[in-house]
């Protein structure tokens, strides 16, 4: 609790003339909200004064109305501007996840599943709006408008009277603040639920296919409806805790309405208040009720507020574990190079490569083959520092890799990875991923690279052709294509491909290699591949198995010698070059 209120001490700072703008209005609205009443006891004792005319009926015809329209009016601005900062606050804690999101490597996606960082994104930023929303009004009725009311039971009726009437409030509070305690262990609860069940959702989605394609749908189903019914369950419980409080509430309430009504008969009949009197009190505490109710809203609101900002702050807290980026500046890569490096991932003990040793220059291409679950996309993900080093970092022009800022050096890398990502938007928005300030001429030429060129060409709508969700109207060769032109159009110095020509035949496979060492501006190409006869033409191939390098050199003296690569070489070109390793 102590961390949320520090939090939103600290956004009112920022906004102190918001929220200097609704506490005045409020307290105007306040005062204004019992006046009526005030003018109601007046009006009475008038009447039963016989000190009532058409001139004492009209100033307080005027007064009340008077009343009623500015309580209005400022009630009006001071929701207005507080709601205001409701919206603002979410939408500002959106943009800083979001920014986080982007910053983090995948260490801090190994921890965080989708689902849970939508949920946070989402449902726990929206119970934070509430908080500073409708829990700031709740607050400010409970404390400011309860006060008024209170002080004004106190001083224009009885004081005597107004502490019987409060006489059941302190076991209100007990209980409140009893039960308050336990909403915000059942929220957390309840919202970490809902992120289980939100992950679970997009991984079916993500999977329909399989899971149509085993025959899974009843199976699936089932396993759902589990997941959706702890999940009700668990809200179940906060609803339970939050009904507690009406009821009791309302009891209480109708205590301290039959202790006053009685003590305040008593008291007329000694002539120590007046009738007017007696009837404003019981109207002062009708105005009660809602501050009351409002109390039981108050510690529910902050119970869940404090919860939810406790799991948006493990999120804006959790770092990615990668060192501290550096501070030199990376103008151009002449050498990249791995020395006695090794590595492991982090939580875990086995080392995934051992002892690399690799020199790579400027404008090369290096092929990385071997047997799957070698190391290779492993030793590709070394390059843009995406995990913590374990055993020392790669070099770049003599310097460790570590010495450089880490965005400066990703601005050097476009990757294509095994997985290809694309957005469910039109094949020029993708493109334009790559570089935004691309020209259609320069979008067309990266198309043609990738060999896709001529087939956007045929689309119905060409380069405004919707690829659908993750490119479902694409076939897999069109996608890899794609997602290659996209990372052409970065003009980054490193190309770094992952099995990115595995679903296109051999001989597009080699017209796109040939394209790119043919560029004016040729990049330095890493290619990992199953299929020997993508890298037949590389300065330097190397094999690795159990994350070594058993094999290094060019193509024509790997097949020279005995071992992986010349049984493998051989073995597809009596396949046809065509079969995955």
């Amino acid at each position: 609790m102590k961390n949320i209120i520090a939090y939103l001490l600290n956004y009112f700072k920022q906004h102190k003339g918001r929220y200097t703008v609704v506490v005045s209005f409020m307290l105007i609205a306040s005062a204004m909200y019992v006046a009526p009443t005030y003018l109601l006891r007046l009006f009475i004792d008038a009447i039963l004064q016989d000190d009532f005319n058409r001139q004492t009926l009209l100033r307080y015809t005027a007064l009340f109305v008077g009343a009623i329209v500015t309580a209005y009016v400022t009630e009006f601005v001071w929701n207005y501007f507080l709601f205001i900062g409701s919206y603002d606050m979410q939408r500002k804690l959106r943009g800083q996840l979001m920014q986080h999101f982007l910053k983090m490597s995948p260490p801090f996606y190994h921890r965080f599943r989708t689902g849970d960082l939508m949920t946070r994104a989402n449902d726990d930023v929206q119970v934070m709006g509430m908080t500073i929303g409708y829990g700031l009004m709740v607050f400010l009725n409970t404390s400011v408008y309860l006060a008024f009311i209170v002080g004004m039971m106190a001083i224009t009726v009885s004081w005597k009277l107004t502490l019987i009437a409060l006489v059941p409030m302190p076991f209100l509070a007990y209980f409140i603040f009893k039960w308050g305690s336990l909403v915000d262990a059942k929220f957390t609860e309840a919202q970490n639920a809902v992120s289980e069940m939100n992950s679970e959702v997009l991984e079916i989605i993500d999977g329909i296919r399989v899971v149509r394609a085993f025959g899974l749908e009843t199976a699936t189903t089932k396993q759902f409806n589990t997941k959706t019914q702890e999940t009700l369950a668990k809200n179940n419980e906060v609803s339970e805790i939050d009904s507690r409080f009406g009821p009791l509430i309302t009891i209480l309430l109708a205590i301290s309405f039959v202790m006053s009504f009685g003590a305040g008969a008593f008291l007329v009949a000694r002539q120590e208040i007046s009738v007017g009197a007696m009837v404003s009190f019981q109207v002062y505490l009708g105005m009660v009720v809602w501050p009351m109710i409002s109390a039981g809203d108050l510690v529910n609101v902050m119970q869940q507020g404090a919860a939810s900002w406790r799991r948006i702050s493990e999120v804006l807290e959790a770092g990615d574990g990668l060192e501290k980026d550096g501070s030199q500046a990376l103008t151009t890569i002449d050498t990249f190079a791995f020395r006695h490096f090794s590595f492991r991932y982090p939580e875990t003990t086995r080392l995934v490569l051992k002892d690399i040793q690799l020199e790579i220059n400027r404008g090369e291409a290096v092929g990385i083959v071997g047997k799957t679950g070698s190391g290779k996309t492993t030793l590709l993900r070394q390059f843009g520092h995406h995990y913590p080093y374990s055993h020392g970092a790669p070099f770049i022009n003599g310097v460790s890799l570590t010495a450089y800022d880490t965005q400066d050096l990703r601005q050097k890398f476009a990757e294509v990875p095994q997985e290809h990502t694309l957005f469910s938007r039109s094949i020029r928005e993708n493109l334009l991923f790559g570089n935004p300030q691309a020209t259609d001429e320069q979008l067309w030429q990266a198309l043609a690279t990738a060999c896709f060129a001529e087939e956007v060409r045929q689309m119905k709508d060409g380069l405004e052709t919707l690829v659908g969700e993750k490119g479902v109207s694409l076939s897999g060769g069109q996608k890899q294509r794609l997602s290659l032109a996209r990372a052409f159009l970065r003009n980054a110095e490193f190309l770094l491909l992952d099995d990115a020509l595995s679903a296109v035949d051999a001989k597009t496979e080699q017209a796109i290699i040939e394209n790119l060492r043919n560029l004016q501006q040729a990049p330095t190409l890493i290619i990992i591949t199953h299929r020997l006869s993508a890298v037949t033409q590389t300065n330097k191939i190397i094999v690795l198995e159990d994350g070594q390098i058993i094999q290094q050199g060019q193509h024509q003296d790997l097949i020279a010698q005995p071992g992986w690569y010349q049984e493998q070489y051989y073995h597809q070109q009596i396949k046809g070059g065509g079969e995955d390793v």
